[in-house]
């Protein structure tokens, strides 16, 4: 668990404590507007996400100015893996350039959102910032079971593929299921963080509403996959071997994905067989399908470009020709990298997997609380990328804590010379 810093009462000292607290609050508005489109009768569907997405980055451009002025890059010691990942990073956003305007757009908007989650992690507490976005979580979780009791008209999904279910505050009811998990794991996770009752009770009430909200918008098996995290989560705080589990189960959820595709390629069918079991997981198996098909010459090994797939007209209209719906989304994150990033992409996304898996973050035994939890989130967002996408996604919150966390695993914070060093100058 990370020391907090004690500032020195100095004018740069103080200034510096402002400038967390406001960074604080900017990132609790980002989680509130970023975490996902809101539902129709709340705002209009059709303009609030390019709404919400130009505010979270007028946001985000607010916490880079607050934290540049503080930030120290020797506040930590880097392994130089970290520069496998930052490489992922830079070549996703270069990939905009041969996929239109609009991907350029997205490109600029994800390599300054990193620069911004970097600058958090120069300035900000950790645990801090942790406790924000449960915070900011909550409030969209709660709001979302309030509206359920009050409002079904708005929070309950009436389509004929989800009767029933709950949205909550979203437009869809996926997102309100996977921030429900994303919640209820960081609750469960940050529950021993400190003792006191208070501390305590209020983690039990996040993680009893976040469950209810899960189970709710018919997120069942998100619920046990969340359940199975929390539990390697808290083994891993006693077993090193559980520990290492968690640090290779991105490469695992890759593995499996990789599995379906070339069964869908091989067989040349659009569901996955399992003696003689036909499973198309809600018709995702139709999407890879699809996209699988277009992968070829160039495109296999550069990709189309950040969001240069599905920005494509004959990519649609082919995809209408066999079908009377289309999402602009692939449903699996790691195929998001091979059509936008090519097997470049996948080749420098694997590396920074592989890269985490050979470390050992626990080793600083006072931030073992911290890496545990940011170890089993990447997990948990490694397994939901299998049938979701928010790999490569530019201002959604779960792609960003991502960003978060990765960043933090390889990085140690410099524990004697913090204790050295005045306490202004520890940011």
């Amino acid at each position: 668990m990370t020391t907090r810093p004690i500032f020195a009462s100095t004018p740069r000292a103080s200034t510096a404590r402002v400038a967390q607290i406001a960074g604080l609050c900017l990132v609790f508005l980002i989680v509130l507007i970023s975490t996902g489109n809101f539902a129709l009768g709340l705002l209009d569907p059709e303009r609030s996400g390019q709404l919400q997405q130009q505010v979270v980055e007028t946001l985000w451009f607010a916490v880079a100015v607050v934290s540049l002025p503080f930030a120290r890059v020797d506040r930590h010691d880097w392994d130089r893996r970290v520069g496998i990942f930052c490489a992922f990073i830079f070549y996703a956003v270069l990939s905009s350039l041969w996929a239109g305007p609009a991907a350029l757009a997205k490109g600029v908007v994800l390599a300054f959102n990193c620069f911004a989650v970097y600058l958090l992690v120069l300035t900000q507490d950790v645990e801090e910032v942790i406790d924000t976005v449960v915070g900011a979580l909550f409030v969209l979780i709660a709001v979302s079971l309030a509206l359920v009791l009050v409002r079904p008209d708005i929070a309950v999904v009436e389509d004929w593929q989800h009767p029933g279910q709950w949205s909550g505050v979203f437009d869809q009811k996926q997102t309100l299921g996977i921030t429900s998990a994303i919640l209820f794991y960081l609750a469960a996770m940050r529950f021993t963080a400190r003792r006191g009752m208070a501390w305590r009770g209020y983690h039990v009430v996040v993680a009893a509403v976040a469950l209810t909200t899960m189970v709710g918008s018919g997120s069942r098996g998100g619920a046990g996959l969340t359940a199975l995290a929390v539990a390697l989560g808290f083994l891993s705080k006693r077993f090193s071997a559980v520990a290492r589990v968690l640090t290779v189960i991105p490469i695992a959820a890759l593995a499996v994905s990789a599995v379906f595709f070339s069964m869908l390629w091989s067989t040349n069918a659009d569901y996955l067989s399992f003696d003689g079991i036909e499973v198309d997981f809600t018709e995702r198996t139709k999407i890879w399908k699809h996209a699988i098909d277009w992968i070829t010459g160039d495109s296999m090994v550069f990709g189309y470009g950040l969001d240069g797939f599905w920005t494509r007209k004959d990519v649609i209209e082919a995809f209408l020709g066999s079908h009377t719906w289309v999402l602009d989304n692939y449903h699996n994150g790691y195929l998001a990298i091979f059509c936008d990033c090519g097997l470049i992409g996948v080749v420098l996304f694997l590396a920074s997997a592989f890269a985490l898996a050979g470390m050992n973050p626990w080793t600083n035994s006072g931030a073992m609380e911290t890496k545990t939890l940011m170890a089993g989130f990447l997990a948990l967002f490694a397994v939901i990328n299998v049938t979701e996408t928010y790999l490569l996604r530019s201002t959604n919150l779960a792609s960003i804590l991502f960003f978060f966390c990765t960043l933090h695993l390889f990085a140690t914070e410099r524990s004697d010379r913090l204790h050295a060093l005045p306490a202004m100058e520890r940011l």
